[in-house]
């Protein structure tokens, strides 16, 4: 797996090229957007709350806040992780066409199978090609 700085780093970059275009702040997945929304934000002044919570943490605990971050609860993690991804699921719920259905399926699937979510994305994208 990649570092803690290393996933800091390329989502710093990310961010600071992004902001030039116009982009939202982003991460390495839809997760953390998705939990936000079950837990109940709705609008730009969630996220903003989200960063300046961030920085200030960062800022006041330094690097004392990785540690804190490796004693978290699993559990509450994973159950937040449950969730967001059953908000994630949800949006396949307007999906009325049995091939789309399939590509949706192929493509979850083969990113379960091969534990690379660019393998399914790219084999989704050659099912939905072909079908």
């Amino acid at each position: 797996g990649a570092s803690p700085r290393a996933v800091c780093v390329s989502v710093g970059c990310m961010n600071l090229v992004g902001c030039w275009f116009g982009a939202m702040p982003v991460c390495h997945g839809a997760g953390g957007l998705a939990a936000q929304h079950v837990f109940g934000a709705r609008g730009g002044g969630a996220v903003v709350l989200l960063g300046a919570t961030k920085i200030g943490l960062g800022l006041l605990l330094g690097d004392s806040m990785l540690k804190l971050l490796l004693i978290f609860p699993r559990t509450v993690l994973g159950s937040m992780l449950a969730l967001s991804g059953c908000e994630l699921a949800a949006a396949s719920r307007n999906e009325t066409s049995h091939v789309g259905t399939l590509v949706m399926l192929v493509t979850a699937g083969m990113g379960l199978a091969t534990s690379n979510i660019a393998v399914g994305f790219l084999i989704g994208m050659l099912a939905a090609a072909v079908l």
